[in-house]
This record gives C-alpha cells, structure tokens and sequence, in this order.
C-alpha cells in the first residue's frame, strides 16, 4: 500500500462533485479542509485527502 495526499482547491460546485468523485473510488480517505476564514487565501476551499492506494487491488477491481 502506498500512502498519498491530494489536494482539492474549491471555487465552484464543479470542484466538489470531483471531490465526491474522488471519495468514490476512495471511500477510506480522510478529509481536512481550509476556508478563507481561517486562512488568508484567494480559494473558497481546500481539502487535503490523506489515503492509501493500493495498486494490486485496483488491478483486481479492474478485472472484476
């Protein structure tokens, strides 16, 4: 398994269906969020995915 952080920027709903997406094919991921204000920054959002990813077993899905 290998340990991974992605990184969501959120301007428009647009950005949160492909975070839904993404918890999707990652149901086990956990989330932490930044909003402007609690930080100085010109996104309406951010959320930090930390999860892993195994790749034998994406393989195994693909098969499936």
């Amino acid at each position: 398994m290998t340990r991974k952080i992605d990184v969501f920027t959120l301007y428009s709903i647009t950005d949160v269906d492909t975070v839904n997406q993404f918890l999707k094919m990652h149901p086990q991921a956990k989330l932490n969020y930044v909003t402007p204000g609690s930080e100085q920054c010109s996104y309406d959002a951010l959320v930090i995915a930390d999860y892993e990813d195994d790749e034998e077993d994406d393989e195994v899905e693909v098969k499936q």
